[in-house]
């Protein structure tokens, strides 16, 4: 049975902040560098499985993959450390995913100024 949208909502967000406060304030790995913002949190209907989107300001490409490497390796601990704090039957499963969302952004950003600086000359 799935469970009411708006419990999904509430659970995500609740998640959603409680993971970025395990990561910023308890987490100490040093694979996983200072500066990771918990973006986004998808739970599935049925609230067993939570897609965690994380965003890291610096690094290529490899580093970014190995900071979500660092992320799955320490799930266990943010699980029991978010679970801690939650009063919830069944803990969702947590799985980490890299946000490119904003690179992307920046990347449309800097193509719109290039048009505008060719449309200017």
């Amino acid at each position: 049975m799935a469970t009411p949208k708006w419990h999904v909502e509430r659970l995500s967000e609740l998640l959603h902040r409680e993971i970025g406060t395990v990561i910023a304030q308890d987490l100490r790995d040093p694979g996983i560098p200072g500066i990771i913002t918990v973006t986004e949190v998808k739970l599935s209907k049925d609230v067993r499985n939570a897609t965690v989107y994380v965003s890291v300001m610096d690094g290529d490409k490899e580093e970014k993959e190995g900071v979500i490497d660092a992320l799955s390796r320490a799930t266990p601990f943010i699980k029991r450390a978010v679970a801690s704090r939650m009063v919830i039957k069944t803990f969702p499963q947590i799985i980490f995913k890299l946000d490119t969302s904003i690179e992307h952004g920046q990347r449309i950003n800097e193509l719109f100024k290039d048009i505008q600086d060719d449309l200017a000359r």
